[in-house]
Formats: C-alpha cells, structure tokens, sequence
C-alpha cells in the first residue's frame, strides 16, 4: 500500500469545464411532513419541462387553525435547506390550509426569505388565479377540511370576488387520513354537491387529497374545469416563470393552453 506521499505522486490530476445549469424550470418546493401525495402527483406532472427541489416542514397534523398557522415558524429553515448552491426559479409551499390561516403575502415572504428576489407560490395564491385564467366566479368547493379552516376559506374566496356556490365538507380532523379518502367517495360527494348547482368550476382543495388522476374523468362526467391543490400549484409555479404547464390528460387547466 502506498504512503499518502507516495499516493499524491500516483493520484493524476485532470481538467474540466463547468456545464450550465439543466435547462429546465426549477421549482424549489418546501412541503409538509405529514404530505402523502404531493410528490406522487407531481412526479406525474414534471416531465422535462420543471425539476423540483424539496425539504419539509415539520406539522402536527391536526386540522386546526392554530396547528396550521404553526407550520409558518419553519417555513424559512425548510426553504434555506434546499439545494444549496442551486438557483431556483420559483418558490412552492405545499399547503392550502396552512397558507389561508398563514396568510399568502407572509407564506411568500418566508419562501423567499433568503432565495433573492424570485416569485412565490402555493395552492391557495395558485387556485384563485386558476379560476381567474379559467374565468370562473362561481365555484364548488370539495373540502376534507373541518368547519374552522372551511369558514376562512369561504370568507377569503368571497373577498377575492369569487362566490361559494356550494361547499361539502368531510370534516376530516388529521392530515393524514385526507390522503386515504378513497375516488368513490369523491365521486359520490360530488354527486351531491353539484346537482342543481349553477358552479363554474370544481376546486378539490388539500394536496394531501389523491385526486389528480381522476380530474380528466370528473371533467367529462360533470362536464365543469376541475382544479385540485396540485394541479393549481404546479400550473401556477409554470406561469410565473413564464412557462405553460404542458400535461395532458390532467384536465382543462394542464391542457397546455
């Protein structure tokens, strides 16, 4: 075995250059622990038009305004431990409920504490400007969410000039559990919500919800735009760098128009 001096005389040393970055979008994405389906969604979404970069925020889990507007004191942290050294494009937080309780403009100011000045998103700036661009005012909302994170959610979407036409509630205590809400029960919940309603568009809020393979199926059966957390979210990251979401066959607003 060699000497370490010796090792130096072996060891041949090599030039090289430094390609640019992957020409892709990247996403710098910070999601919560207690997340099951964000990443499995977007996985299906990403293609060769974005990348994401992740890390995680710790959560309770318990759907209650004061766990939610918790998560805001580890957002920043979770944003700083992403990809050091990698520049991003744009900044996602990966909770709705979270970032109503939150609030947007201090969801975006954390995202973006110390990652210069690029935008920011998440699902709940995403999903009112997908109804915008699908210029729908009247919507049906699909909640797993308890009464006290569902009453900040119809009061922030009537602020923002948007009416409730309808709102089923699962009421459902842990985020965890969203994520095992099985496609029949949407389906059935939906059955029940929208008869007779005169609703523009569908918003399937949580991204802990496992819906985004079903919105093309939702669209053709109630014949309305369906827009979920995820979807919103990875159309909206596309937009504000400039890009078009280009996934077909994950309804209207991912149909790269």
């Amino acid at each position: 075995m060699m000497s370490f001096e010796e090792f130096t005389s072996f060891e041949q040393p090599l030039d090289h250059q430094q390609a640019p970055r992957i020409n892709r979008v990247h996403i710098g994405l910070v999601q919560l622990s207690t997340d099951h389906s964000l990443e499995m969604d977007w996985a299906k979404l990403l293609g060769t038009q974005a990348g994401v970069f992740s890390s995680r925020v710790y959560y309770s889990s318990e759907m209650t305004p004061e766990a939610l507007d918790q998560i805001a004191t580890g957002i920043s942290e979770a944003s700083d431990l992403i990809a050091t050294g990698l520049p991003m494009d744009v900044m996602a937080f990966g909770c709705t409920s979270a970032s109503i309780i939150i609030g947007e403009e201090k969801v975006a100011q954390l995202l973006t504490k110390n990652r210069g000045d690029i935008p920011a998103t998440n699902p709940w700036t995403a999903a009112q400007a997908a109804f915008r661009h699908l210029n729908a005012k009247k919507i049906a909302v699909f909640s797993p969410y308890p009464t006290s994170v569902n009453y900040p959610l119809y009061q922030q979407l009537t602020n923002a000039g948007f009416e409730v036409v309808t709102l089923g509630s699962l009421g459902i205590e842990r985020d965890t559990d969203i994520t095992l809400v099985a496609k029949e029960s949407m389906f059935e919940a939906l059955e029940t919500m929208l008869k007779d309603s005169d609703a523009e568009l569908v918003f399937m809020s949580c991204t802990n919800l496992r819906v985004l393979d079903h919105i093309q199926e939702i669209e053709e059966r109630f014949g309305l735009p369906v827009v979920c957390s995820n979807s919103a979210m990875f159309w909206h990251a596309m937009h504000l760098t400039g890009n078009t979401a280009q996934c077909p066959g994950y309804g209207k607003l991912l149909n790269g128009k």
